[in-house]
């Protein structure tokens, strides 16, 4: 298997599991029904370490399990997750992701693009506007969560031998 699609696969595993946990374990800590976005953090981590390509399959995939989970229309996070792996894929090999700032700040950008778009998305296809539209509460608890988590999750994942660029390999 060639280290591309090994790369997807491992991702799309962690995400459908993060996923997974997102809908179920994770709705006990929940505050005003917000819980962390692993499945972006982690989505995050892998367009970083694995560039556009992979993220966007990732996501795309990953975005269809959490469709199915979710009472939001089939496709919606497919789009919000393909996007964004898109996006930070760009900045593959070009940032530097310390352990502890970088995880920090680029979680907290990707939730409020994750807002952002989706709040695009509502209004483009008249769906009913989700509390990201207008940057309520709901959408900084998030960031918070996020935040708090993303380094933990970025330390974890980097130990994974399948998202470590070789030196022959770039970015």
């Amino acid at each position: 298997m060639g280290r591309d699609l090994k790369a997807i696969v491992v991702a799309f595993a962690i995400l459908a599991v993060c996923v997974v946990l997102q809908s179920t374990i994770l709705g006990r800590i929940a505050i005003l029904g917000v819980r962390p976005d692993l499945a972006l953090i982690v989505l995050v981590f892998v367009a970083l370490r694995r560039g556009s390509m992979t993220a966007q399959v990732a996501g795309f995939a990953s975005g269809i399990v959490e469709d199915l989970v979710s009472a939001s229309p089939v496709g919606f996070h497919m789009l919000l997750r393909t996007l964004i792996g898109f996006l930070y894929g760009l900045f593959s090999g070009n940032v530097f992701v310390d352990p502890l700032l970088m995880p920090i700040v680029l979680t907290i950008v990707a939730t409020i693009l994750k807002g952002l778009i989706s709040g695009i998305v509502s209004l483009v296809f008249g769906l009913k506007a989700s509390g990201f539209l207008y940057f309520t509460g709901r959408l900084w608890i998030e960031a918070g969560y996020n935040a708090l988590t993303a380094p933990f999750l970025f330390a974890l994942l980097n130990l994974l031998k399948v998202f470590k660029q070789s030196e022959k390999e770039g970015p």
